[in-house]
């Protein structure tokens, strides 16, 4: 059953009162347990906060030794030996186990994403009690922050629905929509972008930067255009990501790799990524998807003068940084403040949770 508010802001007090005095003005020192993606992320963020991180843990033989951005990261095996004062977990999927081992230790801890829900949990009321236009929303990121304070990912998966993307009645069925499709992987949210239109669109522009992904995109383009009789220039796929600005970056991952690329400061494969007002240069949109590896606040500052222009219904992933609901938010509210909000999780783990914003015509 997914908690109230109340109970919820109760839990994130809790934690809040739990913090130990000096953590987040740097007398006190911490790590991090867990160096992927989101530890990377919170290392950097912790660091803005103010917080002291003198080294990292990380279960991964070949990090064991390294400093990577200043920060040593460790063998989890010397925990025991080194005692830190505080950890933030940022291994996202092992909360619980994690949690375990320190309590073991008696090591306080707490997960980066707990820390980040009971830091902004006003930006959470708001959102829930203001913007949200929908009980099933408002249910939603409840289980969200629930997941996100506990680690136990039963909450999110009470609230599981299928059809990412196009599940509200608004996202489908218009015969004029011009989608844009950002992370468009290997075509399959282009196919269901057409089941959710039967198949009547104007175009549809889809950007993908990694090279494996792109050729199964631009495979999938041909079909579809074949079983459907398309027209050939309806669909368009482009070899690059979207961000703010037209620029070169390194991809975390090698193109051999059929997840979605994340960006990585040590990344060895370029890509190309481009602004959506640039490349737009004032053409209308009335759609636009992102699923972007943690690149959405990016993309969204690259495509203000689109969104303010021609108000696109928005599709945006909000669960890769503890951050992105509330930032996010603020942020499409800020470029069209008529916006109006509804959110959806589509998978019964801690990832594809979707907000999407729309304008009442």
């Amino acid at each position: 059953m997914t908690p109230g508010f109340d109970t919820l802001a109760e839990w994130a007090g809790q934690i809040r009162r739990s913090t130990p005095e000096g953590l987040l003005s740097g007398t006190k020192p911490a790590a991090l347990y867990g160096y992927g993606f989101l530890g990377r992320f919170a290392h950097t963020d912790l660091l803005n906060q103010g917080v002291d991180l003198h080294c990292a843990y990380d279960g991964k033989p070949e990090l064991d030794g390294q400093t990577v951005n200043g920060l040593e990261i460790r063998s989890p095996t010397r925990l025991g030996a080194d005692k830190p004062p505080f950890v933030f977990v940022s291994a996202r999927h092992a909360v619980r186990d994690v949690s375990m081992r320190l309590d073991a230790l008696g090591i306080a801890h707490v997960s980066v994403d707990a820390h980040y829900v009971a830091r902004d949990i006003d930006a959470y009321k708001q959102i829930h009690d203001d913007w949200l236009t929908d009980e099933r929303s408002r249910s939603t990121l409840r289980a969200v922050m629930a997941t996100m304070l506990t680690g136990d990912k039963a909450y999110v998966a009470g609230v599981f629905e299928r059809d990412q993307y196009f599940c509200l009645p608004q996202f489908c069925g218009s015969e004029k929509e011009i989608y844009v499709d950002a992370g468009a992987y290997v075509g399959d949210s282009l196919e269901r972008f057409l089941w959710s239109q039967n198949g009547v669109f104007h175009k549809a522009l889809c950007f993908e930067p990694g090279m494996r992904q792109f050729r199964a995109l631009a495979n999938r383009r041909r079909r579809l255009i074949s079983e459907w009789a398309l027209d050939e220039n309806q669909i368009a796929v482009i070899p690059a990501a979207l961000g703010e600005t037209d620029q070169t970056a390194s991809a975390a991952t090698s193109s051999g790799d059929m997840t979605s690329l994340a960006l990585s400061d040590a990344g060895e494969h370029p890509i190309k990524i481009l602004s959506l007002d640039a490349h737009l240069a004032g053409e209308r949109v009335s759609m636009i998807k992102a699923d972007v590896e943690g690149m959405e606040m990016p993309l969204l500052r690259g495509a203000a003068e689109t969104i303010r222009r021609h108000r696109p219904k928005l599709a945006i992933c909000v669960y890769h940084y503890p951050s992105d609901i509330p930032v996010i938010s603020r942020t499409i509210k800020s470029l069209v403040p008529d916006y109006r909000f509804a959110l959806r999780h589509h998978s019964p783990q801690f990832m594809e949770t979707v907000l999407y914003a729309w304008v009442e015509t």
